[in-house]
């Protein structure tokens, strides 16, 4: 299990490479052709995007023009190997571990994409919807009733219902829609209790990064290093808008692995 651990993470880290580059072109350009520094256009060497180690070696830098290249890059690839090796150590069925990878892939596009521009596109969170919902049925046992069926189609939009109310209330203030969007696979993913459990650990640790991290960061630093929290050029402060994504993502993929392994969770 250690060496199928070690293929996986090893293939994370071409996956998260891929995973930058749609990241970054979406809505932009096309996902085909080279890539290229993002300040001088100078086109990219295969030895300059070997996966965290071109990073590494680089020093952060353009090789043609010195400019700096977002941090952005290695800790996709290094989070999305670890996330794959993680699956790949699991007790589980090839199956059912193929489809976790292309669910795994698509959160961590979604958190990275949601921290950029603070939006979750449409076609992610319900490709993630779709895959949730395919796993949560290839999981029920063979002769499994109707009313199970029905309860299984429903842990998606019971799950997302709590979000959807704070966003109709709010009217949308408080809420994108897109976070609703996210929690249907959540549901789907997890099933419920554990899929509340996960919508509610989420505003616990918004909650905690905000107060302990968000808050004190953006005194103590300009705005410029913080990407797309506070707005451009302002600090972050306790009305700014941040994210719910990334803590919906970082909640789901914690209650899911604990899951995936047989740990138990608080009250569950």
């Amino acid at each position: 299990m250690i060496s199928e651990a070690l293929i996986f993470g090893l293939f994370g880290l071409i996956v998260g490479s891929f995973l930058n580059v749609v990241i970054l072109r979406h809505g932009a350009r096309s996902v085909g052709g080279r890539s290229g520094c993002m300040a001088c256009s100078a086109q990219l060497r295969w030895y300059d995007m070997v996966p965290v180690f071109s990073w590494v070696l680089l020093r952060g830098r353009c090789r043609s023009c010195r400019a700096w290249i977002s941090f952005q890059y290695p800790l996709v690839e290094v989070s999305t190997a670890i996330l794959f090796a993680i699956i790949g150590f699991a007790p589980l069925h090839i199956v059912f571990k193929l489809f976790s990878l292309a669910i795994v892939s698509l959160l961590v596009m979604i958190t990275v994409y949601d921290m950029r521009h603070t939006i979750i596109p449409d076609e992610w969170a319900y490709s993630f919807a779709v895959l949730a919902l395919a796993l949560s049925f290839a999981g029920l046992p063979p002769g499994t009733d109707t009313v199970q069926i029905i309860l299984t189609l429903c842990a998606g939009p019971i799950t997302a219902l709590p979000l959807f109310a704070l966003w109709a209330m709010s009217g949308g203030r408080w809420m994108g829609l897109g976070d609703p969007k996210l929690a249907l696979g959540i549901g789907w993913l997890l099933d419920v209790p554990l899929g509340l459990y996960a919508v509610f650990l989420a505003f616990v640790i918004g909650a905690l990064v905000s107060i302990f991290v968000l808050l004190p960061l953006g005194y103590l630093r300009s705005g410029r290093g913080i990407t797309h929290l506070g707005g451009s050029g302002r600090r972050f402060t306790m009305e700014s808008e941040v994210p719910f994504g990334p803590f919906l993502v970082a909640s789901c993929v914690l209650v899911w692995y604990a899951n995936m392994y047989g740990l138990s969770l608080l009250f569950f």
